[in-house]
């Protein structure tokens, strides 16, 4: 053990957690001047290297015992970011000179000052904001291991110039370490030294992937700026293709036969991996809904070479021209997809409806299927709009589909009276060509067959979850934790100046509560801004091992089980049951699934995190790729949200940009935060006002909008 280490071993040990100089020399049994000079200059060494913090009444101490607190930086461009807890608490603002070497998605510890300089911080053009202000002690982590940005020749080597502009201005890359880039390339690039107040940074190109212009390449580089990868491992493709075989009879022999029930698949249109499949009969006055589920499980077994992949991607991510499958698509679009006419192995779930839509009687099991129809959303509306051609083509399923349709509206009705909360938020439909070039943005939209599959899925995932709960197996559950206090105080104090309020008391707020008040906005312009105000106002879903409940549904348990091709936590569910069904869950096996399923959790709450965020991103870029040839073009939108320096407007096709304060009527502008407004002496933007909005410019590397107020010659006449 080094002189260093000693030290540290000895300040980690002690009950105290934090240790004078004499304390620390008497522990190491030092006595002489000199052993006491040497062991001044390792502990500022440590102090230096941030591995121990020397506090205000000298004494040093762990940063984790410093009362410091662990979060992620989320960087500015202009130098200095914001702190954001991990787990709970409100940002935290990072001067510049506080940053100390710690740069874009770093996990940090930071130390919160006790009387900060900045009030109440927030970030020009964006919606964080802080009302405390910290330093960074320790940077526990990087977050960028790799960056994407575009390259330029220069004396002695190139400079990359990142996507993302929070990570550094630039990064130095030495002769030799280019792979053969050109100028105005698109690369990626890892980094070997990370930048300090004195160097920038440096690194070597691993990949370059071409034309910045180019659709493919603009899609790849957000792709490869998340650490998503598309290509397979060798080991798990080949693998693939050896369980991507016809159905077996012997297994079939195994499973409840379904292949002489009428079931049929509902998807988008653009849909190539088919994970669910329905059926319904009637029994009396009440309906048995049959669900079925690719057996995933079947073929991807548990430690394979298969399993670790769709573990390490946790989930298939999905972007307007590209898709990024959990499993090899020799799988996932073909043995595990429940295609139409062929023969295909299932979990399924049979369930017993009443009228009121409650569940009489259920049945879990292994099956095997036989898809008659794939059917899409749109064929399906259209049916039920009465299109005389499509009914008259699918004829033989129409009454089937009638009678779902009626089950949906019961079951909807069930999760409104429960209180689920249906925030029924705008989103953005990007339809692309072959080459990947946009050719429309609309809202998508959301009609009967879309809510018919969902009610489905959401009672499926409810009686799993309630079945595994009561048996008391290792599970992975959906939670959806009950809003902070804090969160809900300010949510109040929101909406107030709407002249709304919530109703609840000394019991809490339930569901049912943030669901009337959704009941009473719906249809006001202010609807969509004040329903993203509540969500975010929310805990984040998530997976857990321990069943929490999920709030936005209104439901004691729930999960995911009904996407297994493209979500692990799925796929775990589906082994779990079977071990159930099959009498393999001894006492050994119960102990080492709780491992699993806590794993499993985490790492599918962080894909799914990774993979929103991927998606939003290239969505952004998108949109901002559409605008880009649209200055000067006017169009008109809704204030979605309000900062201290300008306000976001979303148009009616979903797409967002921000109108800078320099660009609003001149005035002196007071930021009511709480209220989301800037209040001026002569007008007034609050979240919901119409406006009539000219696209200003666009810059689609960092994907930002800006918008201007825009007024006719009729209105600056009249003005």
């Amino acid at each position: 053990m080094t002189f260093k280490e000693k030290i540290l071993s000895i300040v980690s040990g002690t009950k105290q957690k934090i240790l004078s100089f004499d304390q620390i020399a008497a522990a190491m049994g030092l006595v002489s001047g000199f052993d006491k000079q040497a062991l001044a200059g390792a502990l500022n060494d440590l102090v230096r290297e941030e591995k121990l913090v020397f506090s205000k009444r000298n004494k040093y101490m762990l940063p984790e015992n410093s009362g410091a607190v662990k979060a992620k930086i989320l960087a500015n461009p202009n130098g200095y970011a914001f702190a954001r807890p991990v787990g709970v608490g409100d940002d935290i603002f990072i001067a510049e000179r506080d940053l100390n070497g710690a740069t874009q998605g770093d996990t940090v510890l930071v130390k919160v000052e006790n009387k900060p300089k900045v009030k109440n911080y927030r970030q020009k053009g964006s919606k964080f904001s802080s009302k405390k202000q910290g330093q960074v002690i320790k940077i526990l982590e990087r977050g960028y291991q790799t960056i994407v940005g575009t390259y330029a020749p220069t004396a002695g080597g190139g400079i990359v110039v990142p996507d993302d502009t929070r990570f550094a201005d630039s990064v130095f890359v030495q002769a030799g370490n280019t792979m053969g880039a050109t100028g105005n390339t698109k690369v990626v690039l890892k980094i070997t030294e990370y930048p300090s107040r004195t160097r920038m940074a440096q690194g070597e190109v691993v990949e370059v992937l071409g034309d910045p212009n180019s659709y493919k390449v603009s899609t790849l580089s957000v792709i490869r700026s998340f650490g998503l990868i598309e290509e397979f491992p060798k080991a798990a493709l080949l693998e693939a293709e050896s369980v991507n075989l016809p159905v077996q009879e012997d297994e079939v022999k195994k499973r409840k036969d379904f292949r002489g029930d009428l079931v049929i698949t509902i998807d988008g249109e653009d849909a190539r991996d088919f994970d669910d499949a329905i059926s319904l009969k009637m029994k009396g006055e009440n309906y048995v809904l049959s669900v079925h589920i690719a057996d995933v499980s079947h073929y991807v077994k548990a430690g394979g070479e298969l399993d670790k992949e769709a573990f390490r991607r946790g989930t298939s991510v999905y972007f307007p021209d590209y898709v990024l499958p959990m499993l090899p698509k020799v799988l996932s679009n073909g043995i595990c997809s429940l295609n139409p006419n062929e023969d295909r192995l299932c979990m399924s779930v049979i369930m017993e409806i009443d009228k009121e839509g409650d569940i009489k009687d259920y049945e879990i099991c292994e099956g095997v299927i036989r898809s008659a129809y794939r059917m899409t959303y749109t064929k399906v509306t259209k049916i039920f709009d009465g299109d005389k051609q499509l009914r008259q083509e699918y004829a033989k399923i129409v009454p089937m589909l009638e009678k779902m349709a009626e089950l949906s509206r019961i079951l909807l009705k069930r999760r409104d009276n429960a209180g689920q909360l249906d925030f029924d938020l705008p989103e953005a439909q990007i339809n692309v060509n072959e080459e990947g070039a946009i050719t429309e943005i609309i809202k998508k939209p959301r009609n009967l067959s879309d809510r018919l599959i969902e009610q489905f899925m959401v009672i499926t995932n409810e009686v799993v979850a309630r079945h595994c709960n009561k048996m008391g197996l290792p599970f992975v559950y959906r939670v959806h934790e009950y809003p902070t206090p804090e969160r809900i105080k300010a949510f109040k104090e929101f909406i107030a100046s709407f002249n709304l309020k919530l109703e609840g008391g000394n019991e809490g707020y339930s569901p049912r509560t943030f669901q009337k008040l959704l009941l009473q906005i719906k249809g006001t312009p202010y609807s969509t801004p004040i329903s993203k105000v509540m969500l975010r106002s929310m805990q984040k879903a998530r997976y857990s091992p321990e069943n929490l409940g999920h709030f936005g549904l209104a439901l004691k348990d729930y999960c995911h089980f009904t996407s297994p091709i493209r979500r692990y936590p799925d796929l775990i569910i589906h082994r779990i049951i079977k071990m159930m069904l099959h009498g393999e869950l001894t006492e050994g096996k119960m102990k080492t699934l709780n491992d699993v399923v806590a794993e499993a959790s985490d790492q599918s709450s962080l894909t799914e995190r990774n993979a929103d965020e991927a998606e939003r991103a290239v969505d952004d870029l998108k949109k901002a790729e559409w605008m880009a040839d649209k200055i000067g073009e006017v169009y008109e939108g809704n204030i979605s949200s309000v900062t201290d320096s300008g306000i976001f407007v979303e148009l009616d096709n979903t797409i967002e940009g921000f109108i800078y304060k320099e660009y609003l009527p001149n005035d002196h502008y007071i930021f009511d935060e709480p209220r989301y407004q800037l209040v001026g002496k002569r007008n007034k933007f609050m979240l919901g006002d119409r406006l009539t909005v000219k696209v200003l410019q666009v810059d689609v590397n960092t994907r930002h909008i800006d918008f201007a107020l825009f007024t006719s010659e009729k209105q600056q006449k009249e003005a």
